[in-house]
């Protein structure tokens, strides 16, 4: 599965986005896949708002809030929360390699509103390419092998990108509720609190 939302903020928003994340000290050590000697430009901005709020990076969260009040995420992937957000940043001369990502769903915010067509960048999902354009969310089933696209030589820029990763709400079912319920009135279960 991969949708793509074309357009997601107001522009003066896509606008402010951009230069929060032209403003990241990046570093030039984050490898997408451990075995592998690939790495590319990245931060981490948190695991839930409180680290992002702490590391500066609160319009991160915002903008996860928004596209899930937005697009309506909970119906749709049953999605309500993040296990991270973190940028990545490519330049030319990086060679992106395909790979899977843990979770359940990841989802890619394309920020640079001047990113020419030409400069290339995209990420290839399952085959699929999707194209890098400003101001564009893709979201994909995150086990679906994908990279980041090469960026030309003609391109001086970063190639950046916010990314969330995301798991579906679990919910517990009923039969495990009752089992533990059982065994607490039976005396077989007991609860500590250290």
């Amino acid at each position: 599965m991969i949708d793509v939302y074309d357009d997601v903020l107001e522009e003066h928003n896509a606008i402010l986005i951009d230069d929060e994340i032209k403003k990241i000290a990046w570093k030039y050590d984050y490898p997408s896949e451990p075995s592998k000697p690939n790495k590319h430009w990245h931060v981490l901005c948190g695991h839930n708002k409180e680290e992002c709020d702490a590391a500066s990076y609160d319009w991160a969260h915002s903008l996860f809030d928004m596209f899930v009040n937005k697009f309506d995420f909970k119906s749709k992937y049953d999605v309500v929360d993040y296990e991270r957000i973190y940028c990545n940043a490519h330049t030319h001369g990086i060679e992106p390699h395909l790979h899977i990502d843990d979770g359940d769903f990841t989802m890619i915010y394309y920020p640079r509103m001047d990113w020419k067509k030409e400069w290339g960048g995209g990420t290839l999902v399952d085959e699929t390419l999707v194209p890098y354009a400003g101001n564009r969310l893709v979201v994909f089933t995150a086990s679906l092998p994908h990279k980041a696209m090469p960026v030309s030589r003609e391109c001086y820029q970063l190639r950046t990108c916010v990314v969330f990763k995301c798991n579906q709400v679990k919910e517990f079912r009923k039969e495990t509720i009752d089992f533990y319920k059982n065994a607490i009135e039976q005396g077989n279960y007991k609860i500590r609190f250290e």
